[in-house]
């Protein structure tokens, strides 16, 4: 396969020019709308925030918030038959890798520990 060289100079345009592409340069052309000022500005800004609700303070809620309950951390916790299969899981992570950081270890350890807890 050959390629063919061709010379820059007959990649120009031949017509009249300039043939300069204008990118990332604002257009003469003035836009199409107005930003908003003032007063017009002002309203905006307040229907935005008004939108917003719980941040202007003019809303309120209609429902109150109801606090979360605090859960146990024991009941987050493996246990019995769902800690040994996590040790499994573990173990598998262990056998895989050349050398398994300390935490893979202790957490395999951990859930032998609570595997014989039920």
């Amino acid at each position: 396969m050959t390629e063919k060289l061709v010379p820059i100079s007959s990649l120009f345009f031949d017509g009249p020019g300039p043939h300069v592409v204008r990118a990332g340069f604002p257009s003469s052309q003035k836009p199409g709308y107005t930003p908003a000022r003032g007063q017009e500005l002002r309203e905006l800004l307040n229907t935005s925030i008004v939108q917003l609700g719980a941040v202007s303070g003019e809303v309120r809620r209609k429902t109150p918030v109801r606090p979360i309950p605090a859960v146990p951390i024991d009941s987050l916790l493996y246990r019995g038959r769902a800690a040994l299969m996590r040790a499994l899981e573990v173990r598998e992570e262990i056998v895989a890798a050349d050398s398994p950081p300390r935490e893979q270890l202790d957490e395999l350890l951990d859930r032998v520990a609570l595997a014989a807890t039920e």
